[in-house]
């Protein structure tokens, strides 16, 4: 109970300024690190010359282009400039691992992470490399680096940080937990939650209901629940970012020197077009994960038992992610292409022709190569617009069998663009969080008027469709629905519903207790199921309340129950009130709640 939640490594850490784009580190110490990682990266100088297109005689000589003269080439050759960039990002990643390896000297199960960790691309941020050296995140959601980082294995705990007030605030918090944030860090700069004096402040009288609400149970269940994801995936690959970049950058000259990361976050297609697939399979009432380069070079692809592989502008493939994706399409998977992909090598070279040239003139073996232009469905959207790129994914999932388990339809029978579902399983149970699904900087959707004809800002009344009848408890509001097949539902524009599905109904839930505790003696409170849960975990919510009507904070809070049981211990103070108190205990799944009071004497 003592311990740091987590170690804090860095806040807003990064290589120069942030995630902005600089050329960084020419240093003697970092440029003789690199000569030696490229040693056992290209083993002789020969082979690097041959990559490189240049004619070192000595490997201390070693020294990659800066963005200047590698923009100058002709040759499409970026591999100078490519290696150096991704030694930057070792760099940063072995910067954290070393701290991150001290405090597990003396801590080995602590977390260890950094905070206000920036979108994916410049200033370090690979997260495939990140996720394998902290514990623990404090992420700004910014270029799907949320989805990104809950996608890799091991994957990092991420909380998020409360700044602000308003409905936009209140749903940003929910919407974290869906995403599956751990908690939040309260940032109260200005005094406004907590004030000198001690008291309540204005933003934290407006901001406790959801903020307790989360604490109290809901945001344990979800913890305690699996996050289910469909069987797509988008590839994640950094090597195609810098060359996009540098392709991108390079017919404006030396305009990248005031590039910071604002700009890249901006004026970035890449981005733009990994944000547009996202939100287009959301649309679809889909999850799906992020495969790392890493990851498809090991095999991912066949052994996850994903069936639809997006590859946004992937234009930089190693030999073994080439093969892997030539495995999986002729194994009967589908590959959506957007823009050119495999034209350059994981370096940065460009081809004499695609890796997937074979795949892409046809050779698919059982499955099929779909190309797509999805640049600005995450504009359209926000318009109402793209029915038709929103109709052309629906058929290329119904075709390779992928639909939601759990549909959320119109009045037309239609996915309800700007939804998002999240489905989570405990065990048997299912647990299905819906919530509306906006651009994350809702500032950026205009001005109130604009956003006032958009359908983010109003109540969405939609039908939840489910595979099978099912038992249905309204979670949030301590509700049961009772057996249904369907459920008309209305989402408001800044909360989530939250419904959780069984097979059977949940049994009645019981509440032991004894009748009297003494004074600095130890009670045993009992909570289980009057028959076994099909639940692999229920969450207890217990309020402990004095003789005079108060919370007794430090007697409450929740409790974890395998299996349907569990005991609360009430470890009473030598000087608690004499009296009679009451134990109030609700079950998070099926709302149940129960009641028992006992004497301090």
């Amino acid at each position: 109970p003592y311990r740091p939640i987590f170690y804090n490594l860095a806040d807003e850490s990064g290589i120069a300024e942030l995630a902005g784009f600089w050329d960084f580190d020419f240093s003697d110490y970092s440029l003789g690190a690199m000569r030696s990682w490229l040693q056992v990266r290209y083993g002789t100088l020969a082979n690097l010359n041959q990559q490189w297109g240049s004619s070192f005689t000595d490997w201390n000589a070693v020294t990659p282009e800066t963005t200047r003269e590698a923009m100058k080439r002709t040759d499409g050759n970026y591999s100078s400039w490519a290696d150096h960039k991704e030694w930057m990002d070792i760099s940063f990643a072995n910067a954290l691992k070393m701290g991150a390896d001290a405090i597990h000297s003396v801590d080995p199960r602590a977390y260890v992470g950094i905070e206000g960790a920036q979108m994916p691309g410049w200033g370090g941020y690979d997260y495939y490399r990140l996720s394998s050296v902290v514990g623990a995140m404090e992420p700004y959601d910014i270029g799907d680096n949320i989805e990104i980082i809950r996608s890799f294995h091991p994957s990092p705990v991420f909380v998020t940080t409360a700044f602000a007030t308003g409905p936009w605030e209140k749903h940003r918090l929910w919407f974290e937990l869906l995403h599956g944030a751990r908690g939040h860090i309260i940032w109260d700069e200005k005094g406004d939650v907590v004030q000198a004096d001690g008291s309540v402040g204005p933003r934290g009288k407006e901001v406790s209901p959801y903020w307790n609400e989360l604490k109290d149970g809901i945001g344990a269940l979800l913890i305690n629940s699996v996050r289910q994801s469909g069987p797509v995936a988008i590839h994640y690959s950094q090597a195609s970012m810098r060359t996009d970049w540098m392709l991108a950058q390079r017919p404006k000259g030396d305009a990248w020197v005031d590039r910071m990361s604002w700009t890249e976050r901006k004026d970035s297609d890449f981005l733009s077009l990994r944000d547009s697939y996202c939100r287009l399979i959301e649309d679809e009432g889909l999850q799906y994960n992020f495969v790392a380069y890493g990851q498809v070079e090991q095999g991912e692809l066949l052994k996850g038992g994903y069936r639809v592989l997006i590859l946004p502008r992937s234009s930089a493939l190693s030999p073994l992610e080439a093969s892997a994706i030539t495995d999986f399409v002729q194994q009967g998977g589908v590959l959506v292409v957007d823009g050119d992909a495999g034209t350059y090598d994981e370096h940065s070279r460009r081809l004499p022709q695609s890796s997937l040239a074979g795949l892409l003139n046809g050779q698919t073996g059982l499955g099929k190569v779909i190309r797509m232009d999805a640049l600005n469905y995450h504009q359209q959207r926000i318009t109402g617009k793209g029915a038709e790129l929103q109709q052309a994914m629906r058929e290329i999932l119904a075709n390779c069998g992928v639909k939601p388990h759990y549909a959320v339809l119109d009045a037309n029978g239609n996915p309800v663009p700007g939804v998002e579902t999240h489905e989570f399983r405990n065990e048997a149970i299912t647990i299905i969080g819906l919530i509306s699904n906006p651009p994350v900087n809702v500032d950026e959707l205009g001005p109130p008027e604009f956003r006032a004809n958009q359908p983010f800002e109003k109540p969405r009344a939609v039908r939840l469709v489910l595979p099978t009848d099912l038992y249905a408890y309204d979670v949030r509001h301590a509700k049961s629905l009772g057996r249904v097949k369907e459920l008309p539902l209305t989402v408001d524009p800044y909360e989530p519903l939250i419904i959780a599905f069984s097979p059977v109904p949940i049994p009645e839930l019981q509440l032991s207790a004894p009748a009297r505790i003494a004074r600095g003696r130890t009670g045993r409170i009992g909570l289980s199921f009057a028959a076994s849960t099909s639940a692999g975990t229920h969450v207890f919510h217990i309020d402990v309340v004095n003789p005079a009507g108060e919370p007794v904070t430090y007697y409450s809070g929740n409790v974890l129950a395998p299996g349907g049981l569990a005991e609360k211990i009430l470890p009473l103070a030598a000087d608690e009130k004499l009296g009679r108190w009451t134990i109030n205990v609700k079950d998070l799944l099926s709302g149940q709640q129960r009641s028992s009071s006992f004497d301090v004497f």
